[in-house]
């Protein structure tokens, strides 16, 4: 057989085969299935953002710690992780240890904005309570919906 008929088919195989792909995988996308992954509207963000900008302001500069803020904070202990594995005398225990750090950290984060929030709340009447309820509501709707969109390609 000559080269330019083997590569011919060479290329005509691959095209099928990328057709083939790109059409599996328009009819997965676009199937309408609901998929086991979904994920749930974020209440810890609806929270914190719920929170007045002072507030949230300082719940942010005491998580950050040493490091003025919030976010230096997390840069920083991502510049440690990146340390700890380029490491010559990598130390599998250490890293676990600095991993375990930082989500307790994150953890108390969490906490506070948790507790700050369900004292705000508490001053709040069984009327204003039921609103804020359903503002709530309404909000994680408004994410669980822009959500399925984006990942729906629709948005």
């Amino acid at each position: 057989m000559k080269l330019w008929l083997k590569l011919l088919l060479a290329g005509s195989l691959a095209l099928n085969l990328a057709v083939i792909g790109i059409a599996t995988g328009v009819a997965w996308r676009y199937s309408g299935k609901e998929k086991h992954w979904k994920r749930p509207p974020e209440i810890g963000a609806i929270i914190f953002r719920d929170l007045d900008r002072e507030t949230r302001k300082a719940l942010r500069q005491e998580a950050g710690g040493g490091h003025g803020s919030y976010a230096k904070r997390r840069h920083a202990e991502g510049k440690t992780v990146i340390e700890a594995l380029r490491s010559d005398d990598f130390d599998a225990g250490a890293l676990l240890t600095v991993l375990k750090g930082q989500a307790e950290a994150r953890h108390a984060f969490h906490t506070k904005v948790q507790e700050t929030w369900v004292n705000k709340v508490a001053e709040m009447s069984p009327q204003e309570r039921a609103e804020f309820a359903d503002r709530l509501e309404e909000r994680m709707e408004r994410r669980r919906e822009r959500w399925h969109e984006r990942r729906d390609g629709r948005g």
